[in-house]
C-alpha cells in the first residue's frame, strides 16, 4: 500500500473510532444527526458515511446473505416487522428519517424540503438538487465499504429527502424500492392527489414500488408517478398478524377481548380526506358528521361508567382531537385518549370499533370484531360521496347520533363471537382497500424483494 493510501486509511480509521467513541453513548442516533449537516455542508463524504453507519441499527440479523436497509417510518415500521421477524434469507438494518434528511437540508433549499413542493423550474434549486444526489452517492459508495446493502426500502416514493438518494443508488446499481404505506384513498381524494402530484411531486426515479393494492396502482399509474413495469402488488403486510390473532381468538388460544365492556373509538378530524386535508381551499368539511360522533361516544362513557372509552388519535391529530373533546367537558373518568403505541392491542381489547376514513377501521375488519361506522349529516350528502372509504356490508351503519349511541351500547353490552371464517363481504373490502383477504401478504413482499436484489 502507497504512503498516501496508509495515511488516508489512517486517518479515517481515526475518525471512525472517534465517531463510533461518540455515537456509544445512549442518544447515538440525535448526536449523529447534529454532526451530519456540518459535514455535509463541506462536502465530507467519509465523515458522514460513518456517521449513518453508526445510526443504523439492526432490526433482524439471521445469518443470511443478503442485507437490506429500511429507512423507518410510523406505521410503515409494522409492516416492515412483519416481513422481516421471522425471516431467515435477509438481514434487515434501520435508520431513521431524521438522518437522511438531516444530509438533504444541507444542500436543498426549503422551498423544496417539502413532499408537495418538489418540482421546480427553478435552475438553481435543480443545481442544488444535483449536488445533493452526486453527494449521496459519494456517502453510499463509502458507507458500502462499512457494511454491503442489497437493497434499500422507503415507505413512500415522494418523501423529499430521498429524491435525490433515490436516483444516485439507482445509477449506483442498488435497487431502491418502495413498500407504499399509504393506499387508502377514496375515489375524489385519488383524483386530487394526482392532479398535484404532476405540478408538484414528479415522478419515481427507483427501482420499484409494492402497493397495497390495485387502486393504489391505478392511481400511480394515472398520476404520471410511475411506469406499469415499476409497481408491484403485495398487499398490506401488517394486515398478515392481525387475520392470524383472529384464527387463534376464534379457536380459544388467545384473549378475544378485553374482561371489561371496552369501546374504541378512531378519531378523526372534520378535514378528514377531504380536500383541505391537502391544503386545498374547500368549504366541504365532516363538522357535524365529528360534533354528532364524538357526542355519542362521551354519552355512552357519560351513561354507562362499566364502560371503557378509549380515543384513539393519530399523534399529530391530539392537540385538534383535546379540542373536540373538551366540548364536552367534563369528561368521564372511563374515557381516556390513548396515542402511545400500536393500534392492535387497542382492537384486540375492544368489543366494538367505531371509526370513520381509517386504514384501523380495515384492521378491526380483519381482526372479525363489530365496526359501527356514522353514515349521516355530510355523511349522507353526494357532494361527499367520493371521499369516503365505504367498506360495504363488513360494518354496520348508524343513521343517527342516537342510533350510534344505541348500536355502540348494544355491543358493549352483548360480546359478539369472532369468526375463524370472515363473511364474503368482509373478504371483499379488505381484498379492494388493503390487498390482503388471505393473510399472505408478508409473502408477496418477501417474493418481490428477493427478485430484485437476485436480478441486480
Amino acid at each position: 500500500m502507497s504512503t498516501d493510501r496508509t495515511t488516508r486509511f489512517s486517518r479515517i480509521s481515526r475518525l471512525y473510532h472517534l465517531f463510533t467513541a461518540i455515537l456509544r453513548s445512549r442518544n447515538a442516533f440525535d448526536v449523529a444527526i447534529k454532526l451530519i449537516p456540518p459535514f455535509a455542508k463541506r462536502g465530507f463524504a467519509w465523515p458522514v458515511a460513518i456517521l449513518m453507519h453508526c445510526a443504523v441499527r439492526p432490526l433482524h440479523r439471521p445469518p443470511a446473505a443478503y442485507r437490506v436497509l429500511v429507512i423507518q417510518k410510523a406505521i410503515f415500521n409494522e409492516d416492515i416487522l412483519q416481513v422481516f421477524a421471522t425471516w431467515d434469507e435477509i438481514q434487515t438494518y434501520g435508520i431513521g428519517r431524521a438522518a437522511i434528511k438531516a444530509m438533504a437540508l444541507a444542500y436543498l433549499p426549503p422551498t423544496v424540503c417539502d413532499d408537495a413542493t418538489y418540482v421546480t423550474a427553478d435552475r438553481d434549486i435543480e443545481a442544488a438538487k444535483l449536488r445533493y444526489r452526486q453527494f449521496c452517492s459519494r456517502v453510499w459508495r463509502r458507507l458500502q465499504r462499512l457494511r454491503h446493502y442489497d437493497a434499500v426500502i422507503t415507505a413512500n416514493w415522494s418523501y423529499w429527502a430521498e429524491r435525490e438518494l433515490t436516483t444516485a443508488l439507482e445509477q449506483l446499481g442498488t435497487p431502491f424500492l418502495v413498500l407504499h404505506k399509504e393506499g387508502i384513498k377514496p375515489p375524489e381524494r385519488s383524483k386530487l392527489l394526482r392532479t398535484m402530484f404532476v405540478s408538484t411531486r414528479g415522478r419515481f426515479g427507483g427501482r420499484r414500488i409494492l402497493v397495497y393494492q390495485e387502486d393504489e396502482r391505478e392511481h400511480q399509474l394515472a398520476g404520471g408517478i410511475s411506469r406499469p413495469d415499476q409497481i408491484r402488488i403485495v398487499g398490506m403486510p401488517r394486515l398478515d398478524r392481525i387475520h392470524n390473532w383472529r384464527l387463534q381468538a376464534a379457536r380459544g388460544e388467545v384473549p378475544v377481548r378485553a374482561t371489561r365492556p371496552t369501546l374504541l373509538f378512531l378519531a378523526f378530524l372534520p378535514n378528514n380526506f377531504l380536500p383541505s386535508y391537502s391544503g386545498v381551499a374547500s368549504d366541504l368539511a365532516w363538522n357535524e358528521l365529528c360534533c354528532g360522533s364524538y357526542k355519542a361516544v362521551v354519552d355512552l362513557a357519560r351513561r354507562s361508567p362499566e364502560v371503557d372509552v378509549l380515543i384513539r388519535p393519530r399523534g399529530y391529530e391530539l392537540p385538534d382531537v383535546q379540542r373536540l373533546l373538551n366540548y364536552h367537558a367534563p369528561l368521564p373518568t372511563n374515557l381516556r385518549v390513548a396515542v402511545d403505541g400500536e393500534v392492535l392491542p387497542l382492537i384486540q381489547a375492544s368489543w366494538v370499533i367505531c371509526g370513520h376514513n381509517t386504514t384501523a377501521l380495515l384492521e378491526s375488519v380483519a381482526a372479525g370484531k363489530p365496526v359501527v361506522v356514522p353514515r349521516f349529516a355530510e355523511a349522507i350528502d353526494p357532494r361527499y360521496s367520493g371521499y369516503i372509504v365505504d367498506v360495504g356490508q363488513a360494518a354496520e351503519y348508524a343513521t343517527s347520533v342516537d342510533d350510534l349511541l344505541a348500536r355502540l351500547d348494544c355491543h358493549c353490552s352483548i360480546p359478539a363471537e369472532i369468526p375463524e371464517c370472515l363473511s364474503q363481504s368482509a373478504q371483499a373490502a379488505l381484498a379492494k382497500w388493503t390487498g390482503n383477504a388471505d393473510g399472505r401478504s408478508s409473502e408477496r413482499v418477501r417474493a418481490a424483494l428477493l427478485d430484485e436484489i437476485r436480478e441486480t
